[in-house]
């Protein structure tokens, strides 16, 4: 039986305006997709919401990878934001950011990302961010699912995963538990100022990534190689080739 209160928990939030908590859904993301279609055809501004799923029966991650979401052993979640033009480029970072700090911060798990936005423990995947975006005039209507693995799931589809459950050294209650702290700190890590040295800092200090280590880095249907050489004011990785530097916006990297 659910413990989750949606109603007392969104009159504890200050920018996300409402909380939709669904039992089963192909994919929150795809919901979320069309709430922000109607939005545009309708000239609507878009709720600052979040919409969260028991279970995805089709779930996805990037390169419409398949993300096993089976109940009661993850959170997850679509978040509908609305940001300007010059903050898009380091949303993925930001929500890298949050997700690694709600772990760390709420469970006292040492969580690193991999660029842009892999949340790993110990080189095991514990959660995945899929972000899309669609401009409206000067505004960004963006789509920003989110997938934390709460309780261990044996998944042919997850070979290196790791869940809260595995690594956490605080005191939790279950996934509604992880679920309210995860939007408590969500909301309020939106509800501040952005600022882009304060992202590109803070997302450094969770990298994963060392100077000079070998990255192979999918795009597309080619892969180039490089030594990592950190990321620019914009987020995108920067790899060293041949005395050269290749800055890559966006792109699955592969760790040596």
């Amino acid at each position: 039986m659910s413990t989750l209160n949606t109603r007392k928990l969104v009159d504890r939030l200050h920018v996300l305006e409402s909380v939709a908590l669904v039992p089963r859904v192909a994919s929150t993301n795809l919901v979320a997709r069309r709430i922000v279609n109607e939005c545009i055809e309708s000239d609507l501004s878009l709720p600052q919401a979040i919409i969260i799923a028991r279970e995805q029966f089709a779930g996805i991650g990037r390169n419409a990878r398949t993300w096993s979401s089976p109940p009661g052993k993850g959170i997850y979640a679509t978040t509908l934001l609305t940001v300007t033009p010059a903050e898009l480029p380091l949303v993925p970072l930001q929500l890298a950011n949050i997700v690694a700090s709600f772990l760390q911060d709420e469970f006292g798990i040492d969580a690193g990302v991999k660029w842009p936005n892999d949340i790993l423990v110990a080189r095991q995947k514990i959660a995945g961010i899929l972000i899309e975006a669609r401009m409206n005039e000067d505004r960004a209507f963006t789509v920003i699912g989110t997938g934390i693995n709460v309780e261990p799931v044996e998944h042919e589809n997850r070979p290196n995963a790791i869940s809260i459950r595995d690594v956490a050294r605080r005191t939790f209650h279950g996934i509604d538990d992880a679920t309210e702290r995860f939007v408590l700190h969500l909301d309020r890590r939106l509800g501040e100022r952005f600022d882009r040295e304060r992202t590109l800092a803070e997302w450094r200090r969770f990298s994963i990534h060392q100077t000079g280590d070998r990255i192979d880095c999918i795009l597309g249907d080619r892969t180039v190689s490089g030594a990592w050489a950190g990321i620019d004011e914009h987020g995108r990785a920067l790899l060293r080739q041949d005395g050269e530097t290749l800055a890559v916006s966006a792109g699955d990297l592969i760790l040596a």
